[in-house]
């Protein structure tokens, strides 16, 4: 129980320094990964989530920054692509907890405005590549086995980051999703009390 309390307590800290827009944007976030993300047990939806808070945040008036990266968990080089929202230079990362394949990748952290609102593992941010990781991936490109795998996510990658720089993009992206689960359909969910 004192660990919990503890816990409680950094959290109420931390929502006690937040601007009236931080928490707009802290509520909103927490009201996606507590009804969808956590109870549905979501991975591989970074870019969209990220699409959808980013948007979601715009019609309340909120401007905020998709970023479309990279992420590295410090035990190679390897460099994933990643999406995450950007605030003030504070990042909202709701998926990075709910890795596709916890096996290669261990499960991270859940950050809202920079804040751990769940404990995992530290990852670093980037924006671009490094020069390991891109000696890497060539190397993996060489290789029949991984060469697919590769290129299928550059080009993921880059298609997400040109999504990324038009909200009309990003909404018919979100629109169109196979599953259903359109922007009108997280929005609504969103909306509830």
């Amino acid at each position: 129980m004192g660990q919990a309390k503890h816990r409680r307590t950094q959290i109420d800290g931390w929502k006690a320094t937040l601007s009236p827009t931080e928490v707009q944007i802290a509520e909103a976030a927490q009201r996606l990964l507590e009804r969808f993300i956590e109870p549905d047990e979501a991975t591989g939806m970074c870019y969209r989530m990220t699409f959808l808070l980013h948007l979601y945040l715009a019609e309340l008036g909120i401007g905020t920054t998709p970023v479309v990266g990279y992420v590295n968990d410090g035990t190679d080089d390897a460099m994933i692509s990643h999406a995450w929202l950007g605030y003030e230079g504070k990042k909202t990362d709701l998926t990075l907890a709910r890795a596709e394949r916890p096996d290669l990748n261990p499960l991270g952290e859940v950050l809202i405005l920079d804040f751990p609102v769940r404990q995992g593992h530290k990852y670093t941010y980037h924006i671009t590549k490094s020069e390991a990781a891109t000696a890497l991936e060539e190397k993996w490109l060489a290789q029949p086995r991984s060469a697919g795998v590769v290129l299928s996510k550059r080009t993921e990658h880059e298609m997400m980051a040109g999504l990324a720089q038009s909200r009309q993009r990003m909404r018919v992206y979100l629109d169109n999703a196979p599953d259903r689960l359109t922007y009108r359909f997280f929005s609504d969910m969103l909306d509830r009390p």
